[in-house]
């Protein structure tokens, strides 16, 4: 398939909160899933649309800020609701976080209060909150069919189970295998992680999950049955049987131990390195990466190579805080830290 055409990342614009190991606090910062997935494919130079959903209060500006870089905004959509989808994200020191004020307590800073709103209830993650507002900022593609109908490679970012198994099928309904269609996470609905829809997992090509969500299905799928192989084995038993569902490959990020890709008929997992530098946000790294995946596979074909590209762009949007200093790199940039990921690639390669 030809590189020449459309990148679309589908999902959510938020406003975030982000709080460092180190104390360091950016508050109501732009961000979403989906904005970061269109930031990673942008810094290529190829043509991204951005297909969302925004409250009536959500900073015009950003969108403004997003068009200026050249990101189609024109499928995003607003609704007469304030924009809820706020979220918060706090840093440990070995890199995991976390969204919940209970669980960051010893983490914040006593000023921290000051700077942003820790009282008001946010959608964390699985909140009843964020259960009954995010259906409200689904995006739905069979609005946008003219934007949908040009795109060879789109990136469904998390959203609820019924948005993505829609979106998913009208996508393949209406580009058959002239699209190629990547998601993040849930293949489950909602306090069902054993679960799968087969609906949905039929239209992706790359199932690209964190190690944390792969390992909650996992976990789930393996409670009631046999070990999954020892320690570690029941995630690659639950990869391995969620590629026989469709995928063509299930990639797990797994943040600074880079990536793990398992790929159908192949029997074990391709490791993916990072790029090597300075992390001080790395708020939407996964989903940066997964906008960078879509691309490589557009140019190369090839998963593992597109997998350095994924990580090429998750080195870029972690260098600060946010999404907006990305889209001042340019493909000359990407392309030099993609020569040196090769090479350092090919020197683990040799040690292995």
């Amino acid at each position: 398939m030809s590189a020449a055409g459309s990148f679309l990342a589908v999902g959510n614009c938020t406003l975030d909160d982000v709080v460092t190991p180190d104390g360091q606090i950016s508050p109501r910062q732009l961000g979403g899933n989906a904005v970061y997935a269109a930031a990673g494919m942008r810094l290529w130079g190829v043509h991204v649309s951005l297909v969302s959903v925004v409250g009536s209060d959500y900073p015009t500006t950003w969108l403004d800020q997003l068009a200026g870089a050249g990101i189609d905004v024109s499928g995003i959509t607003e609704i007469p609701d304030p924009h809820l989808l706020r979220s918060r994200a706090f840093y440990f020191a070995d890199g995991s976080r976390t969204d919940r004020i209970e669980e960051a307590r010893d983490l914040l800073p006593a000023h921290a209060g000051e700077i942003i709103d820790l009282e008001s209830e946010y959608t964390d993650t699985g909140s009843p909150l964020h259960r009954r507002i995010w259906p409200s900022f689904c995006p739905d593609l069979t609005q946008f069919a003219d934007i949908a109908g040009r795109s060879s490679h789109v990136h469904l970012a998390p959203g609820p189970l019924p948005c993505s198994r829609a979106n998913a099928s009208f996508l393949k309904e209406l580009r058959g295998d002239q699209v190629v269609i990547s998601f993040d996470w849930p293949w489950w609905d909602w306090d069902k992680e054993g679960e799968v829809d087969f609906a949905l997992l039929r239209n992706i090509d790359y199932l690209l999950p964190s190690i944390e969500e792969l390992t909650i299905h996992a976990d789930a799928v393996f409670s009631a049955e046999e070990d999954g192989g020892g320690e570690g084995g029941h995630v690659f038993e639950a990869a391995r049987r969620l590629l026989a569902l469709g995928p063509n490959g299930v990639g797990v990020k797994m943040g600074a131990r880079g990536l793990r890709l398992l790929l159908r008929g192949e029997a074990d997992w391709i490791q993916i390195p990072t790029y090597p530098t300075e992390a001080v946000d790395p708020t939407g790294a996964g989903d940066a990466f997964c906008g960078g995946f879509l691309v490589g596979m557009a140019q190369t074909q090839d998963p593992g190579q597109a997998a350095l590209y994924g990580a090429v762009s998750a080195s870029f949007i972690i260098e600060d805080f946010g999404v907006l200093h990305a889209l001042n790199v340019g493909a000359d940039q990407a392309h030099s830290r993609l020569q040196l990921l090769r090479g350092r690639r090919g020197r683990q390669d040799l040690d292995a």
